[in-house]
């Protein structure tokens, strides 16, 4: 019968242990990341992202065939920009599609404008003029008026 004693995280996180090769492979690869994303113009550094880096090979995933054609056209300029900034042992760049690139751009924009229209208030002076209205609309319009206007901090 095993007996497992609780460890303390700093002794899991120490050198010479497997989570801590883990997550120092995963810094280099989210610097390697933002790295090339800065070498990039700007729609196509959102619609590409690193995958992993080993024997000289860099594995770019992006988001469509599309986005693919379009880095295609930049690889020269991106793997000299490569080789004399961060990697120079860069032979050359796979590339892969993975469309949940797109989708998670998609969510965190979706994100972005939710929480700007939920940040919208209308004012006091915005209120008052809606009382007003609805002292002259129908009476369905008018509840619906009331009902808005309300809402004002």
């Amino acid at each position: 019968m095993r007996f497992n004693q609780p460890e303390k995280l700093t002794s899991i996180l120490t050198k010479t242990s497997c989570l801590s090769k883990i997550q120092d492979r995963t810094n280099a690869l989210r610097t390697l990341n933002k790295a090339i994303n800065d070498l990039l113009p700007s729609p196509l550094n959102q619609q590409c992202k690193v995958a992993n880096y080993r024997n000289g090979v860099l594995i770019l995933e992006v988001s469509s065939a599309s986005w693919l054609t379009r880095l295609k056209y930049e690889q020269s300029n991106l793997i000299s920009s490569i080789r004399t900034s961060i990697l120079p042992s860069l032979s050359s760049i796979q590339y892969q599609i993975n469309p949940n690139i797109f989708v998670k751009l998609a969510e965190c924009n979706f994100q972005k404008s939710k929480s700007s229209l939920t940040s919208s208030v209308i004012t006091p002076a915005s209120a008052k003029l809606l009382y007003a209205l609805a002292e002259n609309a129908p009476e369905k319009l008018k509840k619906q008026l009331i009902k808005l206007a309300n809402h004002a901090k």
